[in-house]
């Protein structure tokens, strides 16, 4: 018995759009970009820097899995004594992190660039009315050896903005 003539269309159409849609399931699927991984022990080039860190070694620890960031940097005087230290941690998931704090509402969350190599960690905290806060982008050298850290102020009339050239330790 002899297929009529438009159902054998609909199935050479209907077998090509199958295989259409796996090639680009599949190249999707080849072309998605895992993110750069951050972790590692970075020490600040003062000379790369932007002149508000000069007066400090910063030593930058940090730990990333597939679900967190966390930061540590300590800062020492140019003696090399200990002056302080900052510890954050973020989930990668870019959904925000609320709760009450320091006497008001802190809110953390990160986002991906679209190519995945640079990730922005956004820290507030509002009292009031008042926004408090930072946004700081995290992107690496091709080489994964230098990492440049932008931080600028939520507050967009504020226009510093601070740079930090940090090199890997080996």
């Amino acid at each position: 018995m002899k297929t009529p003539g438009f159902l054998c269309f609909r199935k050479k159409v209907l077998s090509k759009s199958i295989a259409l849609l796996s090639f680009l399931f599949f190249s999707a699927h080849l072309n998605a970009q895992n993110p750069v991984n951050f972790s590692g022990t970075w020490s600040l080039d003062n000379a790369k820097s932007s002149e508000y860190y000069k007066d400090y070694k910063i030593i930058c620890t940090i730990k990333q899995t597939p679900e967190s960031f966390t930061i540590e940097e300590t800062f020492l005087n140019k003696s090399g004594e200990k002056e302080g230290s900052s510890n954050f941690s973020y989930t990668l998931d870019e959904k925000v992190d609320s709760k009450e704090e320091y006497g008001g509402i802190t809110r953390k969350f990160t986002k991906w660039s679209d190519d995945r190599k640079v990730l922005t960690t956004t820290f507030t905290t509002t009292v009031g009315e008042n926004v408090y806060g930072s946004n700081s982008s995290f992107k690496l050298s091709d080489n994964g050896l230098v990492m440049t850290v932008t931080t600028t102020d939520v507050d967009p009339s504020k226009k510093d903005t601070l740079k930090q050239v940090l090199n890997k330790n080996q």
